[in-house]
Order: structure tokens, then C-alpha cells, then sequence
């Protein structure tokens, strides 16, 4: 895996290069007070209950699958009216970098809609320039929630086989997809709401890498390249 060079290095956007805990947070309180879950989530709980790598908060298996709806329908709402992108550290160097490397970049997100609404809000923040794909979801349904058909229809548009691609994310749903788009490499970056350990040891989508920030993913390329050389 590690000896491949890789020509295109994709990213999720939510909890990879922008900041969602608030939205996030947000979402799953209104979605565990329509359910009636008791007590009501604060933010010091939900940062408690990441900490220890519980991240479906407490909701309990029988109500779940409602939850996560709910919770999803809730999170579109929260992120279609912020206006401006809050960037997570090292985001912008690290795509410039990438950039002046030569490689394709590009989004691939699970929001819904005109990707050129997108592409607007990242030119607010300084990141579209950078980027020459952005691909959205054409539904804002649970199947929107699995972009394994768009990482593999992106690396076409990239004319990259696919394991010359990495996809970067920050859930292990970003992993799923990377792995069934036949990507040579998957990294896993502990931004969003899954922690460090979370990622590392995930029962079945693990990652080929693990980073804390996106000021990690030029040496962990440097490192792969050194090993090829080798």
C-alpha cells in the first residue's frame, strides 16, 4: 500500500477541512429531544461523552436507527444556514502545498445540492482555489451518507485510476467508501467527532493511517515516498 504513488488525494469536508462540532452538537440535541431522550444534552455531555469514544451519545440501540434520521435531517438544516465555513487548522497550507506538489485535490461530500453553492462558500474561506473537483450529493436522503459511487466517479473525472487516489475523512464512513471505490490508501484524520483511538481501532473500517490534523498529511506523504524509495 505504502510503496504506490499516489496522483489525486481527495477529502470529506465536514470534520476534515471545516469545523462541525457545532452543528453537530446542535443537530443531536434537537434530534434526542424530539425522541424524548432524557436528560437534555448539553455541550459539557457531549464533549464527555466523545471523550470516551461514545459516540452515539448514550442513545440506546432500540432508538437509534430513529436517531440517526432524525439527527442527519437535522444536521443538513444546521449546515445549509451557516453561511461561512469555520476552516480546522492547517487546512489551507496544507491543500496550497498539496497544490504546488502537483496533485489533483478535490471535495467529496455528503452534502446535498448545487456543488456550486459550495464551491462559493469555500472561495469565502480561501480554499476553492485550491481544489479542482467539488462533488455534493444529488439526494439528502441516508443514501447520501455513503459516497462510494462519487469517490469512484471523481477519480474518473481526476483520470486517475483509483489506487492512485487517497481519500482523507473523518469518520469511518469515509473509510467504507474509500475502500469500496478501490483506492489505494485511506486516512483517517481525528478532527470531527471520532477520536484518534476511535479511528485506530474501528472493529471494521480501519484506516492505512491515522493523523491528529491536517498538518500530519504532508509528512505522512514525505514518509510513503521515502518508503517507495526505498
Amino acid at each position: 500500500m505504502a510503496s504506490r504513488e499516489f496522483k489525486a488525494i481527495f477529502f470529506d469536508l465536514d470534520g476534515t477541512l471545516v469545523d462541525i462540532h457545532g452543528p453537530l452538537y446542535s443537530a443531536a440535541r434537537s434530534a434526542l429531544d424530539e425522541l424524548g431522550h432524557k436528560p437534555t444534552l448539553t455541550q459539557e455531555r457531549y464533549r464527555e461523552a466523545l471523550a470516551r469514544d461514545d459516540v452515539w451519545l448514550g442513545v440506546p440501540d432500540h432508538i437509534r436507527p430513529e436517531y440517526i434520521k432524525l439527527a442527519w435531517a437535522y444536521f443538513m438544516a444546521e449546515i445549509d444556514k451557516t453561511e461561512r465555513l469555520e476552516v480546522l487548522p492547517h487546512v489551507s497550507e496544507t491543500l496550497a502545498e498539496l497544490k504546488r506538489r502537483g496533485y489533483a485535490t478535490g471535495v467529496i461530500t455528503s452534502r446535498p445540492g448545487n456543488s456550486q453553492r459550495l464551491v462559493e462558500k469555500l472561495a469565502m474561506v480561501g480554499l476553492a482555489t485550491h481544489l479542482d473537483h467539488v462533488v455534493t450529493q444529488s439526494t439528502a436522503t441516508m443514501r447520501a451518507l455513503d459516497k462510494s459511487a462519487s469517490l469512484k466517479q471523481t477519480a474518473l473525472k481526476a483520470a486517475t485510476h483509483p489506487r492512485a487516489c487517497m481519500y482523507v475523512g473523518d469518520e469511518p464512513r469515509d473509510i467504507m467508501a474509500a475502500i469500496n471505490a478501490g483506492y489505494g490508501a485511506s486516512v483517517a484524520v481525528a478532527t470531527g467527532a471520532a477520536s484518534f483511538n476511535y479511528l485506530q481501532n474501528h472493529p471494521e473500517y480501519k484506516p492505512d493511517h491515522v493523523i491528529r490534523s491536517m498538518g500530519e498529511l504532508i509528512d505522512l506523504l514525505d514518509r510513503l515516498k521515502e518508503e517507495r524509495a526505498d
